[in-house]
């Protein structure tokens, strides 16, 4: 990697070989195409602007019948994160009225437990007893009903958003260990998975980087939005290895380091640095040491190693369950992260904050 430039080479280079490799029609798509928008904002690129226009096109205008995941009918099928995002920072407004009616929908028929929190009907257990929580739904619809509610000017979507990221944390976040267990009430009614898996924090700290960057700072959440993503940084840095580095089960050093949690939650450093949320002194070694680690599992046409495949609530979620989880040669959710991270690279370099691709 050595021989490319700059880090928007390998983001761009990434984003080729997820087109290469795999449909963007499902989350990890999604997660793509949010990833190459920032980029194009970054790099003040028309080019990768009208490219990635152009991608999203058959997504916000309805064209694209399904779109793989959890949330694809109430928010994936039109574009998700992306197209909101392009919306909120203006290069999309005629998206704005499509997104709306997608996070009135979301709101409205996505089944919820007691508590109002977005649940999955019955998760993997044959007796259908109530739904299952994980992870995994923050990044799917905080940043995007965030996003939509400041575009169109929407306090109930904003209100969503937070109370979303807030009621997961309570259920889901070990204080103990500042991680995210990934789920309860998966396969073991009322339980838990006990272990922490990588791409979990990465779920949740991509979410927590856009709420907190985002999030205007007189909402009433605003300090305990920040405070948790503060939280989840420190665990993140607590548990990287010495080459910057989480594991599959993040805290088994045994298990096999794994790139997209890792990337995410670099990504969210990277944003904390960049705005100040996060101290320097603390995280940029923590940031820079781990971007420089993530280097060895990435390849000069964009292929990427060492990540997870999909994974929800193995076994009863133990760390053996998740070890025994292969990881795979350019896995579709493997590019997101990537490009997401490198891009934040390239903005941190471009206002003096860490040095180019050919010094780090």
């Amino acid at each position: 990697m050595s021989y490319m430039i700059n880090y928007s080479d390998i983001a761009l280079q990434t984003w080729k070989r997820h087109l290469a490799s795999h449909s963007l029609n499902n989350y990890s798509g999604i997660l793509s195409m949010q990833a190459f928008a920032r980029l194009a904002k970054i790099m003040k690129s028309d080019e990768l602007l009208d490219e990635i226009k152009n991608t999203i096109r058959p997504f916000w205008q309805e064209k694209i019948s399904e779109v793989a995941g959890k949330y694809g009918e109430n928010n994936y099928r039109c574009g998700g994160n992306a197209t909101a995002f392009l919306v909120l920072r203006g290069y999309l407004p005629e998206a704005l009225e499509v997104i709306v009616r997608y996070a009135e929908k979301l709101c409205k028929n996505q089944e919820r437990d007691h508590r109002g929190i977005f649940q999955m009907p019955g998760g993997n257990r044959k007796d259908h007893s109530d739904g299952f929580i994980f992870i995994d739904t923050v990044f799917g619809v905080c940043p995007f009903l965030l996003w939509t509610g400041l575009a169109a000017k929407r306090q109930d979507f904003i209100d969503e958003s937070c109370f979303q990221m807030i009621k997961h944390y309570e259920i889901l976040f070990d204080k103990k260990l500042q991680l995210y267990h990934q789920c309860i009430n998966f396969n073991i009614p009322g339980a838990l998975s006990p272990a922490h898996w990588s791409r979990g924090q990465g779920w949740a700290a991509i979410a927590l980087a856009e709420m907190a960057y985002d999030l205007p700072k007189e909402h009433k959440d605003h300090e305990k939005i920040v405070q948790i993503y503060r939280e989840l940084m420190n665990g993140c840095r607590k548990y990287q290895d010495k080459e910057g580095m989480l594991h599959q089960s993040v805290e088994d050093e045994n298990s096999y380091t794994e790139t997209s949690g890792t990337a995410l939650a670099l990504y969210a450093m990277g944003r904390g640095l960049k705005n100040g949320m996060l101290d320097k002194n603390e995280f940029q070694d923590a940031f820079l040491t781990g971007l420089k680690g993530m280097l060895r599992y990435l390849t000069l046409d964009g292929s990427i190693f060492n990540t997870c495949t999909g994974c929800c609530g193995p076994g009863t979620g133990t760390i053996e369950d998740y070890n025994a989880r292969p990881w795979e040669l350019n896995n579709e959710h493997a590019f997101g992260p990537v490009i997401l991270l490198m891009s934040q690279a390239e903005q941190l370099k471009s206002i003096g904050k860490i040095p180019e691709l050919k010094k780090l």
